[in-house]
Parts: structure tokens; C-alpha cells; sequence
């Protein structure tokens, strides 16, 4: 994270503002526009409540680059689809408002936080691991490492950026992009009939079987989600 003074700040940037009191969740958004200049810089913002504002920032206030040009991302997208149409499954493509996190992408869907996924990415003996668990829940790490038979650790926002440079940062999908990695879905996921997921960016969403998701992913399914 990058404090404003010290970088260029532009549109679908995410801005990050600290909580008050220890173990507040922070408050991100997206920047729409960039107002006033060098001093007295400020930014419309939607924040992931769906609510826009005129943010004018302080001292704890972050700035994360988007980390991928646009039409990259859609790129991303595209392939996507391009895997599931030669895999002949059944999706939908649910383009919608730039969402930050997996609840927000819900809400803006109109569907359920425990039908939407979201996809944490660690590292397992030796390799990467694509946990799937619904957006209303968090992976328990040690539930997963007894499903692996290895320690899992939590790969940075760096080590992301680098290991999936064609998705956005946080929109790493359950399939696609690198080979190679082992996928675990939670089952309270795999017991619903439909899920949603990010398509590698934070403004496109697949919906599909959850069975067609598995067996894509050739995923082990576990109880690995906590609420």
C-alpha cells in the first residue's frame, strides 16, 4: 500500500481507509475521479457498500494500484470463457459494477453470500493452492493443511501479482490461467446447486454448477471454511 503523497493516484484505484480501533475491518473503495491537485487531491469514491462520496483523505489513508490495464482484464475474462466453452459447460456471464470484495460482489448481484465464491490463494508444499470458500465465510488454514498434509501460508498481494499477472489482484479465479495448481472447494459451497465466482476481474462474474466448477478444477472438496 502507498500512502497518497507518494503515488500517482487514477481512476479504479482502490482506496483503503484504516478502522478506528484494533481489529476494525478497513473501509476500501473504488476511485471514480481524481479532484483538486498536488495538496489538495481528493476523489470520488464508491465505496463497497455501493454508497459514492466525495473522500477527502488523511494520514492513515492507503492507495492500492489497479494492477492490470483494462483491457488486460478483459483479456482474462475471455479466456475464461474460451476454457468453459471447450470444456462444453454451462455458464452465465454477469457483468456488473467494480466490486472489491466477494460479500459486495453478492449484493450487487442480488444472490446469496453463501452461493458466492471467493478464491484464497496459499502456497503447500511446494506448489499453489486455490481455495474455494463461499464469500460469507474465511478459510480456516488448519483445516486445510490437514486436508493437504502440509503447512499452508497465505501468499502476499506481490507474490499474487506475480504468480497470476493476468488477473486482477484479488479476482484470482478457482480454474484458469497457471497450470498446476491443486484446488480445494469448501462443502458448503459444493452442496449448493449454482455458484458465483469472479471471471479474473472485479467487474465480471461467472455463475455455473458447482458440480462442472469441481470437476473443472479436479478439486478435492473439504469442510476448510470458517465462519
Amino acid at each position: 500500500m502507498l500512502t497518497p503523497e507518494r503515488v500517482k493516484v487514477e481512476p479504479h484505484d482502490v482506496i483503503e481507509v484504516a478502522g478506528r480501533h484494533v481489529g476494525d475491518v478497513p473501509r476500501t473503495g473504488e476511485i471514480l475521479e481524481v479532484i483538486g491537485g498536488p495538496g489538495h487531491m481528493h476523489y470520488r469514491v464508491r465505496w463497497d457498500d455501493e454508497h459514492e462520496s466525495v473522500f477527502y483523505p488523511a494520514g492513515d489513508t492507503r492507495i492500492r494500484k489497479s494492477s492490470k490495464r483494462h483491457v488486460e482484464l478483459k483479456q482474462s475474462s475471455k479466456e475464461l470463457i474460451d476454457l468453459l466453452r471447450r470444456s462444453d459447460i454451462e455458464f452465465e456471464l454477469l457483468p456488473h459494477r467494480r466490486t472489491q470484495t466477494a460479500t459486495s460482489e453478492a449484493r450487487q448481484l442480488g444472490v446469496l453470500p453463501q452461493e458466492t465464491a471467493k478464491t484464497v490463494v496459499v502456497r503447500a508444499g511446494g506448489g499453489c493452492v486455490r481455495a474455494v470458500v463461499p464469500a460469507s465465510h474465511r478459510l480456516n488454514l488448519e483445516k486445510l493443511g490437514e486436508l493437504l498434509g502440509a503447512e499452508p501460508t497465505l501468499l502476499t498481494e506481490a507474490e499474487l501479482d506475480g504468480s497470476y499477472p493476468q488477473f486482477e489482484l484479488g479476482a484470482v479465479p478457482p480454474f484458469g490461467g497457471p497450470e498446476g495448481d491443486k484446488v480445494a472447494v469448501d462443502t458448503g459451497l459444493a452442496n449448493c446447486e449454482y455458484v458465483v465466482f469472479e471471471a479474473g476481474t472485479h467487474d465480471t462474474s461467472l455463475r455455473l454448477r458447482s458440480l462442472d466448477l469441481i470437476a473443472l478444477g479436479r478439486a478435492q472438496v473439504a469442510d476448510i471454511a470458517v465462519n
